[in-house]
């Protein structure tokens, strides 16, 4: 700003006892010092500090009316303010409705009254009595900005490593021991399996496991689903998409819906753990845990696949799969 002032006689001097003006207004008087020291041109002065020429004129008047003063931010509460037309009886029925049933949206409180009364009419009363529960909104507001991706129910699951559901097993205590998790990976098609035990059940756990399945599995995998576990957040999701696997996520406390890996891990209690193998740390148990997948995977039929091992299904798939390419080459 220059020491001397174009609109007002000793502007600058005015400013410098003013010690209580805002920042915002020393710019704006800096601006129209700029302008009058330019020839007063307010194209000009709106280009060269990217502001509009409404608002320069208006600054102009309110100096010249009201003096620095007039360059503050005005007060932006609307003249007439909004007033609540629902009857007190309607309010008090929504708050006692909400106290009654707190985790209700407004939605449904809405429906509940005998009163034409919107969602949004609903949600300014809890709010404004304050029955919202903070936390608990800002979580859903989170997740409904965040949805989470389900595997689409229409899909024909008709080749391998289309889907993989994955899931943890919480081991029991071996005399006293630390505590251990079995990961598991099923194929959905084959019933293909990969097993492993850790001593935590982290994202890092998780993200470790996954990279196991892309190795030993003998096909690729295209999408995993899992449940809502906190494993399968962070590192494993990342790692998801760093692979360009889709991951898809059960809804919540619908295990029924991983309902491939949640049965195979009713046989591994019955068929492995109840025959004593459980053992007291990773190294004793790890290797009989992946003999256990061996002999799943290679040598133990099963129904579902009309008695054959979950390789011999693959394999047969593969094969009828090479066939028939095999059969359109030569027609074309």
């Amino acid at each position: 700003m220059t020491t001397y002032g174009y609109i007002l006689p000793g502007a600058s001097k005015l400013l410098r006892l003013a010690t209580n003006v805002s920042d915002k207004a020393k710019r704006r008087l800096k601006i129209i010092d700029w302008h009058k020291a330019n020839g007063a041109n307010q194209s000009l002065t709106s280009r060269h500090f990217g502001i509009g020429r409404e608002a320069l004129r208006e600054w102009l008047k309110r100096l010249k009316l009201q003096g620095i003063r007039g360059l503050e931010d005005r007060d932006h509460t609307p003249h007439k303010l909004r007033t609540k037309t629902t009857p007190l009886n309607i309010q008090d029925k929504i708050v006692k409705l909400r106290r009654a049933y707190p985790c209700w949206s407004k939605y449904k409180l809405a429906k509940m009254i005998d009163y034409k009364a919107s969602a949004s009419t609903a949600g300014r009363i809890i709010k404004d009595r304050g029955l919202i529960n903070r936390k608990v909104s800002r979580q859903r507001s989170k997740a409904a900005k965040n949805p989470k991706k389900r595997f689409p129910r229409d899909i024909l699951i008709n080749m391998p490593g289309k889907l993989v559901q994955i899931d943890t097993k919480h081991l029991p205590k071996f005399l006293g021991t630390m505590k251990l998790y079995q990961f598991t990976a099923i194929d959905v098609l084959t019933k293909n399996r990969v097993l492993s035990v850790s001593t935590r059940i982290t994202s890092k756990a998780a993200e470790e496991f996954l990279l196991q399945c892309v190795r030993e599995f003998k096909f690729q995998i295209q999408a995993v689903q899992t449940d809502n576990g906190s494993e399968f957040k962070g590192y494993f999701d990342q790692a998801c998409k760093r692979l360009g696997i889709a991951h898809y996520w059960i809804e919540p406390r619908s295990p029924k819906q991983n309902s491939y890996v949640e049965r195979s891990h009713r046989t591994d209690q019955e068929e492995f753990y109840q025959q004593g193998n459980m053992r007291s740390s990773v190294e004793k148990l790890l290797p009989l845990l992946k003999a256990w997948e061996h002999t799943y995977n290679y040598v133990r039929p099963h129904q579902s696949l009309n008695y054959l091992t979950p390789m011999e299904y693959l394999t047969k798939y593969q094969t009828s799969t090479i066939a028939t390419k095999d059969v359109v080459a030569l027609q074309t």
